[in-house]
């Protein structure tokens, strides 16, 4: 069951997550959004600001519900999930590492390094990955995400350095 604390934090989450939501997609449509078949630099923040605001919204729904209503759910917690009450700021200072990472290095270094530092910097942020297992992380995923974004969607964002 949820008290009123849990309530009130949910309610606070999803706050922030709106918020975050409105600037990304503000911020995301500043740029050149394009078409489905042609998508620009703006279109994926845009579509993520969108999703975003979705999601904060579903939270701060299911936030106030009453009492009692969601004990249909099942508990998330795996065999090594942390104490409620212990904030993970590892785990939150490296994912907003990588996505800082990203900003800059996208725009000056280009999508290939910005992926990689992005991957690399938020998957050290679990305590069990090791410096070799983000770097095997990161080369994989920078690969997909060259072929899907820079060859498949034709994404406006140069390979190396700013063209």
């Amino acid at each position: 069951m949820m008290d009123r604390a849990s309530r009130r934090k949910d309610r606070l989450a999803a706050a922030v997550i709106v918020a975050l939501g409105i600037g990304v997609a503000v911020l995301g449509a500043g740029y050149h959004t394009g078409t489905l078949q042609a998508m620009g630099p703006g279109f994926l923040p845009v579509a993520f600001g969108v999703a975003l605001i979705v999601v904060g919204l579903s939270i701060g729904l299911a936030g106030g519900l009453p009492e009692g209503s969601t004990t249909d759910l099942p508990e998330v917690a795996g065999p090594h999930a942390a104490p409620a009450t212990a904030p993970a700021w590892r785990g939150w200072a490296c994912i907003l590492g990588g996505v800082a990472a990203f900003v800059l290095l996208g725009k000056y270094a280009g999508l290939v390094a910005a992926s990689f530092c992005a991957v690399f910097v938020a998957a050290l942020g679990d305590a069990a990955n090791t410096w070799r297992t983000a770097a095997v992380l990161a080369t994989v995923l920078t690969l997909f995400v060259v072929a899907v974004f820079h060859y498949g969607l034709h994404v406006e964002l140069p390979l190396f350095g700013s063209d």
